[in-house]
Order: structure tokens, then sequence, then C-alpha cells
């Protein structure tokens, strides 16, 4: 019996609802970190929740340490994520097994942080990512078709630890009635669920900063398929293009952003089935021994199949020469394209030349991607703007002063920028060294105010000796 075949749909939605969920997450870990170091990613989080909650429900079950073993890490592939080969038995058991169970009493980090983002914005990410944990942790506790008095009473307290309120701590849990109460509303698969209107998404794509010339492309592009559509309805002949795209740019200028957008505005227009992002690299398809590549390139486009595979830095793939299995990654996901040239969108990204290498590498290669998108470095402007919007998101204000410097930094920087420039992420960066610094500044200040608390400075803002200490080339 495979767990991922008797439970596909529910783990399309899992794993589509924890995507949805990364953007507001990453956001408030931003808004409220406050540590010296760089702050984990969203990303990171929710693996480290899934893998504690796996582990947790995949120990109390009545299996031998190696069928725990190989069910954990099978969990572990269909939401991809990185395991030890060697979890099971338990290290330390006595002790790890009291060290979760307090995180299991405790609230997720992730539900946490979401709170704080749902206060601000009037959002209601919290109760999606509460819904989310507790049906991963029932997908695995159900799988193997009993639930033991133990599992009962695992279960009841964590859906306590995420589902705090009106919590009966004293009754009997009774894991049973758990499971019925999520299953009264079962999860809709991917397919089932309603798109985002395509307004919607237009919008979401004007309020992106700079990338003017991708913005016009991508509405050129979503007229002519709108047409295509239209044409196919009145029964006139379509026009057999291929949707494949190259992204073209410098890292932090929005290639996955746009890939991310485009993917659902496929779904909206009919054009994939479930429109979501699978985003990968080298690593994730190219393997270290003979007759390891094209299998996990096929795990990779079966992951991505009704929606847009993104690979960045597809140059790679042909970097290695001619005894590199990144040829063979290659020819096996020209063969998955074609195979699935109406279920799947494939998306390469890289720098301008390199990607043009990458595309006379194969000739076969060129030929599958009829779109072409050039995305250019932000200006100093735009770097400005995008600074400005990590600030208001974090509740920050920049006065007129620090605006002036801001803009001075970003001029130097732009200047002196070539193919290694960060863009929007080395906005990302200067934004969080500047509340470093500002930190730094009010920490001892004898009288601490909302408005100082939330006030950048022309002082704030890093000079040519901080960036270069943080690593930033000048």
């Amino acid at each position: 019996m495979s767990f991922k075949d008797d439970n596909e749909a529910l783990i399309a939605v899992l794993k589509k609802s924890f995507s949805e969920l990364l953007a507001p997450l990453e956001a408030s870990i931003l808004m409220v970190w406050r540590g010296r170091e760089r702050p984990p990613s969203a990303q990171l989080i929710f693996e480290n929740q899934l893998l504690h909650i796996a582990q947790r429900f995949v120990n109390l079950r009545e299996a031998t340490d190696a069928e725990k073993q190989k069910f954990y890490e099978e969990i572990c592939r269909c939401f991809s994520l990185d395991c030890a080969n060697d979890t099971f038995p338990l290290q330390q058991r006595d002790d790890f097994d009291q060290k979760i169970s307090e995180r299991f009493d405790r609230t997720p980090v992730s539900i946490s942080y979401l709170e704080v983002y749902d206060r601000r914005h009037g959002t209601n990410f919290t109760d999606k990512v509460r819904n989310a944990l507790f049906q991963f942790a029932n997908l695995v506790i159900k799988f193997d078709g009993q639930i033991t008095a133990e599992e009962e009473a695992e279960l009841s307290k964590f859906k306590e630890a995420i589902y705090p309120q009106g919590s009966a701590k004293t009754a009997q849990p009774d894991a049973h009635a758990v499971v019925k109460e999520a299953e009264k509303h079962p999860a809709k698969s991917a397919e089932e669920l309603a798109p985002r209107p395509l307004e919607e998404l237009l919008k979401e794509l004007d309020t992106l900063v700079g990338l003017d010339n991708v913005k016009t492309e991508v509405r050129e592009l979503i007229n002519f398929l709108k047409v295509q559509k239209m044409r196919e309805e009145k029964g006139l002949h379509k026009i057999p293009v291929s949707r494949h795209m190259v992204f073209y740019g410098n890292p932090g200028t929005g290639k996955t952003t746009i890939a991310r957008l485009l993917a659902e505005v496929f779904r909206s227009l009919g054009i994939l089935r479930l429109g979501h992002l699978v985003e990968t690299d080298r690593a994730g398809l190219v393997a270290g021994y003979v007759g390891q590549t094209a299998p996990k390139v096929k795990e990779v486009v079966s992951r991505a199949l009704g929606g847009l595979l993104f690979i960045d830095e597809a140059y790679a793939l042909s970097s290695g020469g001619g005894s590199d299995f990144g040829q063979e990654a290659v020819e096996t996901l020209l063969k998955l394209m074609e195979d699935n040239r109406d279920d799947l969108v494939v998306v390469v990204a890289g720098y301008t030349e390199r990607m043009n290498e990458f595309l006379a590498s194969n000739p076969g290669l060129r030929s599958r991607f009829s779109k072409h998108l050039y995305f250019d470095d932000y200006s100093r402007d735009d770097l400005v703007r995008i600074f400005k919007s990590f600030s208001d998101k974090a509740d920050y204000k920049l006065t007129p002063e620090a605006e002036q410097e801001l803009a001075a930094v970003f001029s130097i920087l732009s200047a002196t920028s070539d193919e290694t420039f960060g863009n929007a992420r080395l906005a990302r960066n200067l934004f969080e060294a500047t509340i470093n610094k500002q930190a730094n500044r009010i920490v001892s200040l004898p009288a601490v105010d909302e408005k100082v608390l939330s006030s950048i400075e022309a002082a704030d803002i890093p000079g040519a000796a901080d960036l270069r200490e943080s690593g930033v080339k000048i």
C-alpha cells in the first residue's frame, strides 16, 4: 500500500497550503525578529515543524524501527522534506520524548508568527496553518488504519496545542472523535479549489515594483492565451505554441515572483489544472551516480504536473562537461516536457549570457521555449521603493533625511553593480542591517516611545564600512 497513492489529493492540497503560507510567515518573521543573526526562513520553520510532527507520530506506531524509518522517509519524500536516513530508532529516546512533548504542549512557532501577521493585516492565515498542521498529523497517524490509545492521547494533546481555546484539558482525549471532526469538512483536492480571478492576479502584477517590460510581456502573453481560448471555444483552429519560457536576469529581479503569478494565471485561464509552482535547481535534478538522475528528474516533474516547474540557474545543468550527469537531466526533461506538454509549463532562469550558452548546449533545447523574458536590474528609485515596502510591512517609517541617505547608498551600489548584484535581496539585506543599527541606537535612550521605535533616521542607514562588514560588495 502506497502512502502517496492513497493520499495524493490531500498531499497536494497540504503542499499548496504550506506554499501559500510562506509569504505571510516570512513577512511576519521580519516584523518581529530582533536577533543579531539572520532570522530563520519560513521554509525552514515549516520543514522543521513537519519533521517534528512526523517523527513524533511515526514513533508511536506499533512497528519495527526499520518499518518506522521506511514510512518516515516516504512522508518526507511526499512533502519534499530533507530527513536523516537513521532517525529510527530515536537516539536518547526518553530525552527526545520529553523535549518533543514540551514542543507539542506549546503553540507551534508558525502559528505564533501568523497570529501577529493577522492582527496587523486583518487576515486569517492562523486558522489556515492550524488546519494544515492538524491535517498533516492526522494524515500520518491514521495511515496504518488503526489508532492506539497512546496515539489518541498524543493527537488530542497536539490538537490542544494548536487550538488552545475551548480545549477540554480534563476530559478523556478521544482521537477518533478528533479524526471524525476533521473529516466533517474533508479537504478539497487542488483541482476543486477555485482559482483566483484573473483581474486579481493582474492587479497583483501591477503592484510589483519596476519590471515594466516584463509586465508588458506578461499582459501580451495573457491576451494571446485568452484569444486562443476564445478561438477554441468557437471551434476555430488553435495555434500550437509552446508555453515554456526562459527568464533572463540577475538574482533578486523578481523571476520567481513572476513565475508564481504566471502559474496562477494559467490556472485561471484553464490552461493548467492546479496552478502551483515547483521550484528546483541543478541539485534537485542531477544525481551523483549512474542511473539516478533520470528518476530524480521524473520525480520533480511528477510533482509539477498541473502546474509550473521553475528551474533556477538552469545553465548549471550544462556546465559540468561531457561526463557530467547534467546532460542526462536535460535530455530526460526534454522528453517529459514533450510527453506532458498539455499539463506542464517549464520556466528556466538565470544570467543572460549563461542562459544563452545553456540553450545552445542541446539541439532540441531552444526550440522548446517560445517566450523569453528579460528582467532588468532595479533602478535606484525602485530599490528605495522596495526598501520602503519592507519598512511599511514591519511598521517602520523613514524620515526624509533617512530616505535621502538611502537613495545615496543605492546610487553607489547601482553604479558599481555586476551580475552578482542582489537587487531586491540587496534591499532586504540593507533593511535588516538598518533596523539592527536602529536598535543599537535607541536601546540606551532614556525615553523610548512608539514613534522612536518605528522611526528610521539617517544615522540608521548603513554606510560603506557597515556594508563591507555585512559582506555587501560596494
